[in-house]
Protein backbone atom coordinates (compact mmCIF):
# COMPACT_ATOMS: atom_id res chain seq x y z
CA UNK A 1 0.00 0.00 0.00
CA UNK A 2 0.97 3.38 -0.77
CA UNK A 3 2.07 5.43 3.02
CA UNK A 4 1.67 8.67 2.98
CA UNK A 5 4.38 11.38 4.10
CA UNK A 6 4.30 13.24 7.00
CA UNK A 7 4.16 16.26 4.78
CA UNK A 8 1.03 14.61 2.56
CA UNK A 9 -0.51 13.68 6.24
CA UNK A 10 -0.28 17.33 7.43
CA UNK A 11 -2.06 19.00 4.06
CA UNK A 12 -4.57 16.47 4.19
CA UNK A 13 -5.13 17.53 8.16
CA UNK A 14 -5.36 21.37 7.23
CA UNK A 15 -7.66 20.61 4.33
CA UNK A 16 -10.01 18.37 6.05
CA UNK A 17 -9.90 21.16 9.15
CA UNK A 18 -10.63 24.03 6.73
CA UNK A 19 -13.10 21.78 4.96
CA UNK A 20 -14.74 21.23 8.47
CA UNK A 21 -14.70 25.22 9.22
CA UNK A 22 -15.97 25.79 6.70
CA UNK A 23 -19.05 23.64 6.70
CA UNK A 24 -19.75 24.97 10.29
CA UNK A 25 -19.73 28.75 8.96
CA UNK A 26 -22.32 27.75 6.33
CA UNK A 27 -24.42 25.95 8.79
CA UNK A 28 -24.37 28.86 11.03
CA UNK A 29 -24.78 31.40 8.81
CA UNK A 30 -28.08 29.82 7.34
CA UNK A 31 -29.48 29.31 10.67
CA UNK A 32 -28.71 33.15 12.09
CA UNK A 33 -30.23 33.95 8.75
CA UNK A 34 -33.45 32.07 9.28
CA UNK A 35 -34.00 32.90 12.89
CA UNK A 36 -33.46 36.75 11.62
CA UNK A 37 -35.02 36.88 8.32
CA UNK A 38 -37.99 38.79 9.65
CA UNK A 39 -34.80 41.75 11.27
CA UNK A 40 -33.41 41.50 8.36
CA UNK A 41 -35.99 41.97 5.47
CA UNK A 42 -37.35 45.26 7.94
CA UNK A 43 -34.05 46.68 8.05
CA UNK A 44 -33.32 46.45 4.86
CA UNK A 45 -35.43 49.75 3.95
CA UNK A 46 -34.41 51.54 6.82
CA UNK A 47 -31.55 53.95 8.11
CA UNK A 48 -30.53 52.88 11.34
CA UNK A 49 -30.98 55.41 13.80
CA UNK A 50 -28.27 57.83 14.61
CA UNK A 51 -27.88 59.40 18.63
CA UNK A 52 -27.88 63.00 17.39
CA UNK A 53 -25.08 64.73 19.36
CA UNK A 54 -26.07 67.53 21.95
CA UNK A 55 -25.25 71.31 20.67
CA UNK A 56 -22.03 72.39 21.36
CA UNK A 57 -23.69 75.84 22.94
CA UNK A 58 -24.88 73.47 26.03
CA UNK A 59 -21.77 71.89 26.82
CA UNK A 60 -19.98 75.45 27.41
CA UNK A 61 -22.68 76.90 29.15
CA UNK A 62 -20.25 77.40 32.36
CA UNK A 63 -18.25 80.17 30.09
CA UNK A 64 -21.27 82.41 28.55
CA UNK A 65 -21.96 82.06 32.54
CA UNK A 66 -18.97 83.52 33.35
CA UNK A 67 -18.57 86.03 30.71
CA UNK A 68 -22.33 87.45 32.24
CA UNK A 69 -20.74 87.75 35.69
CA UNK A 70 -18.03 90.43 34.36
Amino acid sequence: MNELTKDERLCLQSWFRQAIVQLEREEVTARLLKEHAAEAACEEGHRSPVVRRRTRRSTFSHVSQFAKAR
